[in-house]
């Protein structure tokens, strides 16, 4: 019974050291009333002039690429086809020689198309990354008009009223200072500049 009392009574003190603790704490902190807004960053980054002018140069250049491509792997094809029906008339080893230099060709234009992918989509996430950082830098200035301390992505909200968006203004102001952009394709500082 003793232990008991004991118990008890160390539980309760710990929980009066944390409710007062708890105390202090709020009353040492008196930050400033939120003023929060909610922007669809995804939209916005789907939606604007530059991210639609990012996929296109994006799309375009694969295009080209792509057809360049299947040209190359057409003249392999036919190596490979005129290789075969000369199989009988050349020696063993003059025919293992020509198919490992097509099997070194066809490894290189696999390589080839991979580096491309590759290119592009990093490209694609610098020229993204860039437009992103547009978008916040206007919802910095958003925020300072609309008199705003707190701007949330509608990602991380499960509820709230349209009152709140400032996805439309943003979306607008980005557009407005970023209509287009180049698809950044070069690695460095000063690549990708906005047109």
């Amino acid at each position: 019974m003793m232990r008991i009392r004991n118990l008890t009574g160390g539980l309760l003190a710990a929980l009066m050291i944390f409710a007062t603790s708890q105390a202090s704490a709020q009353v040492k902190f008196s930050g400033p009333a939120p003023k929060m807004a909610i922007v669809d960053v995804q939209a916005i980054m789907r939606e604007s002039v530059a991210a639609k002018s990012a996929r296109e140069q994006m799309d375009a250049i694969a295009r080209k690429e792509q057809a360049t491509l299947a040209e190359e792997e057409k003249k392999l094809r036919a190596e490979d086809q005129a290789l075969q029906q000369q199989r009988a008339i050349l020696t063993p080893e003059v025919f293992a020689q020509r198919q490992q230099k097509l099997q070194t060709d066809v490894r290189n234009l696999q390589s080839k198309s991979r580096a491309l992918r590759q290119t592009l989509d990093q490209g694609f996430r610098r020229t993204m990354d860039q437009i992103q950082l547009v978008l916040f830098d206007e919802l910095r200035k958003l925020s300072g008009e609309l008199d705003l301390n707190v701007i949330l992505p509608r990602s991380q909200i499960v509820i709230a009223t349209d009152d709140f968006d400032i996805t439309k203004p943003a979306l607008e102001r980005l557009n407005k200072r970023l209509p287009s952009i180049e698809l950044n394709l070069k690695k460095g500082a000063d690549a990708g500049k906005a047109k």
